[in-house]
């Protein structure tokens, strides 16, 4: 098969999957452009592997582009008015693929990693591709018919607990179906998005573990180390210690995933224990953040990371499957949390990633600062407020203060005043 002479090809904004380009061996242009694996044939000619294409009989270039535009018109056009029959529609091969394996390109190119595209995958397989078998992906009101009909199985979808699955995450089962229709839009096989339902997303209520929990927890780590001799309790409590003394930290793989070459020691004078800072990349709000960790972090754990070797893993190096490394110590805090019947305060979860909870807490107390608390934590002011404070007594305290108590007043007599009834 002849090659294409890449120095020729040229793509389309207006035209999704059209290009013009002229192979090596030949002076004319041709045109190719996607319609499906569902369509055989077009004007009698074979569409190999969903591409459609031949050549345009033609050298100059400008003559080129319009022939090629007209010819997309028209097949589409065709397509569109039946003249041109799908065989079968299959939204999953034609479109749903396509747009997991960009995904992965991208993710791959972003971060190295394809945990959360595969997270992604596998709620659509799992809970949605059922719901789009021999729909018409062209037929918007089909396609609203099959999307009611996911969200109608999604409300009753049971979940950890016995729960049923929350309007929070049913709404990111949304944002998938409505990231691959315009994924297919753009790709020009789909006319139209269909509607996506959309929810009040009202975050769940996650409280902190406060300083006493956590040392509690540890505590009883320690004590089935030393009863079991298993590493994960000792990698769990210096997970967790770090993650408490980094306050731009979260629970997750990347700060697992922390090398030496990421830490740096400063020298100050006035402070008997060096200074470490911390660089963190490609974090949820940032591709690069730098913090320093706490005092007593640096006097209890530093020295055994000081030495590491430049490229290591400063927990756990000998274990290369580091996403089965982090499962295993998210399961092993909870386990050990609810053993101690800390998991659970005033009917809500504590997990993991309580512990950012327990930060932004820690600094509000201290600065009485949002502000503060955002810089701190590498987050946004309205996020600290609506998901990390608002709940806190502290925050209760601070706002009941705002409203204009004194403790100097008295508002016994003052009350009494106001509720009194006047005689006539």
């Amino acid at each position: 098969m002849p090659k294409i002479n890449k120095k020729t090809i040229k793509t389309y904004k207006t035209y999704p999957t059209l290009k013009t380009f002229k192979y090596e061996n030949s002076d004319v242009f041709h045109f190719v452009l996607y319609v499906g694996y569902n369509v055989k044939f077009i004007n009698d000619k074979k569409v190999v592997s969903g591409n459609f294409g031949h050549s345009l009989k033609t050298k100059n270039l400008r003559e080129a582009e319009n022939l090629a535009k007209q010819f997309y018109k028209d097949v589409f056009n065709k397509i569109e008015n039946g003249e041109v029959l799908k065989t079968d529609f299959d939204f999953d091969k034609d479109i749903v693929e396509d747009y997991f394996n960009s995904r992965q390109r991208l993710y791959k190119m972003k971060t190295g990693s394809i945990k959360n595209m595969t997270k992604e995958r596998n709620q659509y397989y799992n809970h949605l591709s059922q719901f789009f078998v021999n729909k018409n992906y062209n037929d918007v009101i089909e396609m609203n018919n099959a999307i009611r009909d996911a969200v109608s199985y999604l409300k009753n979808v049971d979940v950890k607990g016995g729960t049923k699955m929350r309007d929070t995450t049913i709404t990111k089962y949304m944002n998938i179906i409505s990231q691959v229709c315009q994924h297919g839009q753009k790709r020009g096989l789909m006319k139209a998005i269909p509607d996506i339902p959309t929810f009040a997303r009202i975050n769940e209520e996650v409280p902190p573990y406060f300083p006493k929990d956590l040392k509690v927890i540890r505590n009883r780590n320690d004590e089935h180390y030393h009863q079991t001799e298993d590493e994960i309790y000792n990698i769990v409590n210096e997970y967790t210690a770090f993650l408490q003394a980094l306050k731009i930290n979260r629970a997750g793989l990347n700060a697992l995933n922390v090398k030496r070459s990421q830490f740096r020691e400063i020298t100050d004078y006035n402070s008997d224990v060096p200074i470490v800072e911390v660089k963190l990349f490609n974090t949820k709000n940032n591709p690069r953040v730098a913090d320093v960790c706490e005092f007593w972090w640096v006097e209890q754990y530093w020295l055994k990371y000081r030495n590491k070797p430049i490229d290591e893993y400063i927990f756990a190096p000998e274990i290369t499957n580091r996403e089965q490394l982090y499962e295993k110590i998210r399961k092993t805090f909870v386990r050990v949390s609810a053993e101690c019947n800390l998991y659970m305060l005033n009917g809500k979860r504590r997990p993991l990633t309580s512990i950012r909870h327990t930060n932004a807490l820690k600094i509000y107390e201290n600065t009485k600062s949002m502000d503060n608390v955002a810089e701190g934590i590498n987050t946004s002011k309205n996020i600290v407020k609506s998901n990390y404070l608002n709940y806190s007594d502290e925050w209760a305290r601070n706002r009941f203060k705002a409203l204009g108590y004194d403790k100097s007043k008295d508002y016994q007599n003052t009350m009494k005043s106001k509720n009194k009834v006047k005689k006539k």
